[in-house]
């Protein structure tokens, strides 16, 4: 027969598995399972206790009685767990066999309770009335039980006080209510222990159960801790050291991690308010165009200790299950000093790029006065060679008037004239060198007659003043022929002849081989080779001896520029070809110019105007094309 009181339960089992069905629906969140087990626990001890009180006949009760077993054993401990969870994180799967096999141990006890008197050692009326409830006397196992339930429940209330200690402050009234609402169970259960509270003459225990958990659910609903962060995630949030700001549906801020909560200088944060404390971040999230998780990262200034700061600022949205946006989520990036280096780096950048502008007018200013002076000298070579070619043969004439009259002048006349063609050469190999820097410089394609070459290179090189040397010429391995620039050859045989003249001693003699060499690929080359017993090259000069300008601390005494022997690695190279040496200090120098006898990639049939012009101011004559 359906009391009232049992009605009101049987109503209240429908309101419990209503929200069990919620809560299996919302996303995942830490304890759902052990939330729902709670719910469904409970609903099962109510749906009994209300059939008890429906029941007529004390049989019928004390079965019911006996089958609720079940859900107390399960409602305290499932209860547990999900505290746990929720605030710890997710337990073990595991940890639910202990209720559930508790429960199914007790329920077994309870229904053999005849053969044992365990669990009810009696069960009679209160009184002779139909349907009256019953006055249980309770064995030992009922006491073993309540015992394990009430560690369980004191578990719950230690984790949930733990919760409070670690929980932001907006959330810690959340918790409280939390306690509040887990000391209705307790109340109730000791009440009906101690015979001082009954509801409808029966145990108020599992309508405060579904009275609990209805409460709870409405506490975490209400501030939607299932579908954002749940406590849990605190100490993940307070490690990051950039703001995080987690903001509900309607604009206001839940949680937010240390870093975000140095923004604000109100004392409790910003935490439970909305962003009216950071105005300049309320402005970009509700200005003309609002920042969305679609947009761009934005930069934005806020106030962080004594100093402004710049942050750049991007939304997340926070869904419930990817259907519904249950709030957003901002990171704040501290860019700061970022932004300082990007502006010193353009800062750089602009100097440099001015720095290239001077440096460029600056070389075209160079350019110019170099071009001008290149015009200059080219115009002085050809004036002062006038004046030294009239001394040249006034002191020829002098020379050969002499040889009747004055036979003792002739040392000082050739002096002068030695004097002369120094000077002249001097001037011209500089002109040369500069003309053979140029960019325009194309070798000529010419048939060059070898040993004619060398023995006019070898008349025309220049003798100290001292007196003459002797070139003594080994043209006997020399080829016939070879392709190449027939005034550029010349000049570097001549520098190499110059060079070994002007270090050797008096009288010491200079030799000059020229071979055929061939190197592994087959390709024939003319070896010149110009051997001296001269002052030598010390080891730490011979990386540098063909750099241009470069000249060894011996050589200091002899005149010179230090351009001949890097213009004859210089037309080696033009040609495909290179130069080497090999020297003891005052045992002389072995000079090797290897030019290739095929035609260069470098050699072309035209003539240019700069090679006439190297021709025309070296202080030799080349020898003519053949």
């Amino acid at each position: 027969m359906l009391s009232p009181p049992a009605i009101l339960l049987l109503a209240a089992v429908l309101v419990t598995l209503w929200i069990a069905w919620r809560g299996g629906r919302l996303p995942p969140f830490p304890g759902r399972i052990n939330f729902v087990a709670m719910q469904l626990s409970a609903s099962w001890w109510t749906t009994a206790a209300a059939l008890e009180i429906a029941a007529v006949a004390p049989d019928d009760k004390q079965f019911w009685a006996k089958m609720a077993w079940v859900g107390i054993v399960g409602a305290p401990s499932f209860w547990t767990l999900f505290i746990w969870s929720y605030i710890h994180g997710e337990l073990a799967p595991r940890w639910r066999l202990l209720p559930i096999g508790m429960g199914l141990l007790t329920w077994a006890v309870a229904m053999t309770n005849d053969l044992h008197r365990l669990m009810y050692v009696s069960a009679v009326p209160i009184n002779d009335q139909p349907g009256a409830a019953l006055d249980y006397t309770h064995g030992f196992w009922f006491f073993a039980t309540t015992v394990y339930l009430y560690v369980f429940m004191v578990m719950s209330v230690v984790v949930t006080a733990s919760g409070i200690h670690r929980a932001a402050p907006a959330y810690r009234a959340h918790y409280l209510g939390f306690l509040l609402a887990m000391a209705v169970p307790w109340l109730a259960n000791i009440g009906y222990v101690t015979n001082n509270v009954v509801l409808f003459d029966f145990d108020p225990t599992p309508f405060s159960f579904l009275l609990m958990g209805a409460v709870f659910y409405w506490l975490i609903t209400r501030r939607r801790l299932f579908a954002l962060l749940p406590v849990a995630n605190h100490a993940l949030l307070d490690a990051m050291p950039d703001p995080v700001l987690v903001l509900d549906a309607d604009g206001t801020v839940v949680e937010a991690n240390p870093a975000a909560n140095a923004l604000s200088r109100k004392p409790g944060g910003v935490i439970g308010g909305r962003l009216d404390a950071l105005p300049a971040l309320d402005a970009l999230l509700t200005g003309p165009a609002p920042l969305s998780p679609d947009s761009a990262a934005r930069l934005v200034e806020l106030p962080r200790g004594s100093e402004r700061r710049t942050f750049e600022v991007t939304v997340v949205t926070l869904s419930s299950g990817g259907r519904q946006s249950v709030g957003r989520m901002l990171l704040l990036r501290d860019v700061t000093q970022r932004r300082r280096i990007e502006a010193r780096l353009a800062e750089m950048v602009d100097r440099l790029i001015a720095a290239r502008a001077e440096a460029e007018d600056r070389l075209a200013a160079e350019t110019a006065a170099k071009h001008a002076l290149n015009s200059y000298l080219s115009m002085a070579a050809h004036e002062f060679k006038t004046p030294l070619a009239i001394i040249d043969s006034a002191a020829q004439l002098l020379s050969l008037e002499a040889e009747r009259k004055a036979p003792s002048m002739l040392p000082r006349l050739d002096r002068i004239r030695q004097a002369v063609r120094r000077q002249v050469n001097l001037l011209e190999t500089c002109l040369a060198d500069d003309r053979l820097s140029h960019p325009t410089v194309t070798l000529r394609r010419d048939t060059i007659d070898l040993p004619d070459l060398l023995r006019d290179a070898a008349d025309s090189a220049p003798n100290p003043d001292d007196g003459d040397q002797p070139i003594h010429l080994d043209l006997s391995g020399c080829p016939a022929r070879m392709i190449g620039d027939s005034t550029l050859v010349a000049l570097s045989v001549h520098n190499l002849l110059s060079n070994a003249l002007k270090y050797s001693p008096p009288g010491s003699p200079v030799e000059l081989h020229a071979t055929t060499q061939t190197d592994p690929m087959g390709r024939a080359s003319l070896a010149v080779t110009v051997i001296d017993q001269g002052i030598g090259v010390p080891p730490e000069a011979l990386p540098h001896i063909f750099d241009r300008f470069y000249r060894a601390n011996n050589a200091s005494g002899a005149p010179g520029t230090g351009v001949g022997l890097n213009m004859v690695r210089r037309i080696a190279a033009l040609h495909g070809g290179s130069v080497g040496v090999e020297s003891r200090v005052g045992m002389g120098s072995r000079f090797t110019l290897l030019l290739p006898l095929a035609p260069c990639a470098r050699l072309t049939d035209r003539t240019m105007g700069s090679m006439a012009a190297i021709a025309e101011t070296a202080g030799w004559d080349p020898p003519p094309h053949r």
